[in-house]
């Protein structure tokens, strides 16, 4: 239950940011952003291989450990993409109700990340050491 609230939050912040977001006067580097956003999260879901890729933080019963690609470098390249997104539609065009639902996104985001890892690392006995070579979800640094 837990898992679907925190995908609720997310989707609903993503939702709400596209709604508030004038799409007309975006500046060039927001749709550049974007672009990057969309390439990492497709790349990332090409890697994961769609019988392993689940949208609620619980590990797929028959699912592998996916070492590969941008989860090499970090562990949640998913939620890199969608804080990307984010910063590009926020950075792009300020305004204080998309600075709100940004921030509770990145907590939804980062709770959620807390419990999946939880789960990962029950499921995935490899997964302790695999967190120790990777970043959460910025390359080098966090």
């Amino acid at each position: 239950m837990k898992g679907k609230i925190l995908v609720t939050i997310q989707f609903t912040c993503l939702v709400l940011l596209m709604i508030v977001t004038n799409w007309l006067v975006l500046p060039w580097w927001s749709f550049l952003l974007l672009g990057i956003s969309g390439f990492l999260a497709f790349w990332s879901m090409a890697v994961m291989k769609l019988g392993n890729f689940n949208i609620v933080p619980y590990p797929v019963v028959n699912g592998n450990l996916v070492t590969l690609g941008p989860y090499s470098v970090i562990r949640h390249p998913m939620y890199t993409s969608i804080f990307i997104f984010a910063i590009a539609l926020l950075s792009g065009q300020f305004d204080f109700r998309k600075l709100i639902i940004s921030l509770v996104l990145v907590a939804g985001l980062i709770l959620k990340m807390i419990y999946e890892e939880g789960l990962l690392c029950s499921h995935f006995p490899d997964y302790k050491a695999y967190m120790r070579k990777t970043k959460r979800v910025v390359p080098f640094i966090w």
